[in-house]
């Protein structure tokens, strides 16, 4: 059995909360979306674990500040125990120098799945990570399309695994779907939205769910959680455990 808590933890902006979030709730796994590189270094002070990070660009530490500091922006996995078979691949880019992402413009952002196994004792937890393609209003685009077939792609050679993320596809529509259609989606349903009322921008007005937490067989899930004044995101908290 292990602890585990996903968080789209909006660069910079929130350290403090996360840290004393995740602090109380001592996960033996955390997986970040939109970590930055300096955050990185933070978190495995302050958690006392083992970090691993992917950039998708690089942005501002602050996303909502265009005259905060840049730095690599992109996905963490995190764990107190052993952690192997690292893998680190992109659904979209990869090549070159990595973009100096623009907000809202979907061609200056990679998209990547950064996978590993996290060993407790004789058990052993394939976890998966991403930050998917948005649409500006959550709707099902063309684009969103064929990165999702690109991701799915991907999580099939690992056969048994936990994936988390922020997905930027609401729960109901056509791109959440085709993961939900392949996985367990392990978000509970009386959860409508994973944004943050008091910290999103709209999470008041408009009730998305697009953080996930899906499964193979070889997982089960419990206590599933979603807590706010965290960061933008609510964060996803559970127990899970070996079938």
């Amino acid at each position: 059995m292990i602890k585990f808590a996903s968080i789209n933890i909006a660069g910079d902006m929130h350290r403090p909360q996360v840290a004393s979030f995740l602090k109380e709730f001592s996960p033996d796994v955390v997986c970040f979306e939109e970590l930055t590189g300096p955050g990185l270094d933070f978190f495995e002070q302050e958690l006392g674990m083992k970090g691993y990070f992917l950039p998708m660009g690089v942005f501002n530490t602050s996303p909502f500040d265009i005259s905060s500091p840049v730095a690599p922006f992109g996905v963490g996995l995190f764990s107190k125990f052993t952690i192997s078979n690292i893998k680190m691949d992109y659904y979209v880019g990869g090549e070159g120098d990595f973009p100096a992402i623009v907000r809202g413009d979907e061609n200056t952002v990679w998209r990547c799945l950064l996978q590993a196994t996290v060993t407790k004792g004789e058990e052993k937890y394939n976890i998966a990570v991403t930050h998917f393609t948005r649409t500006p209003d959550g709707s099902a685009s063309d684009r969103q399309r064929r990165n999702m077939k690109n991701l799915l792609a991907l999580l099939a050679k690992t056969p048994e695994l936990i994936l988390c993320g922020d997905f930027n596809a609401p729960r109901g529509g056509e791109i959440f779907k085709m993961l939900a259609d392949k996985y367990k989606d392990n978000i509970p349903p009386e959860y409508d939205s994973s944004l943050d009322t008091e910290l999103h921008s709209i999470g008041k007005i408009k009730k998305l769910m697009v953080d996930g937490l899906f499964t193979t067989s070889a997982y089960v899930v419990s206590d599933v959680k979603l807590s706010e004044g965290v960061s933008d995101h609510k964060a996803v908290t559970a127990i899970i455990s070996l079938a």
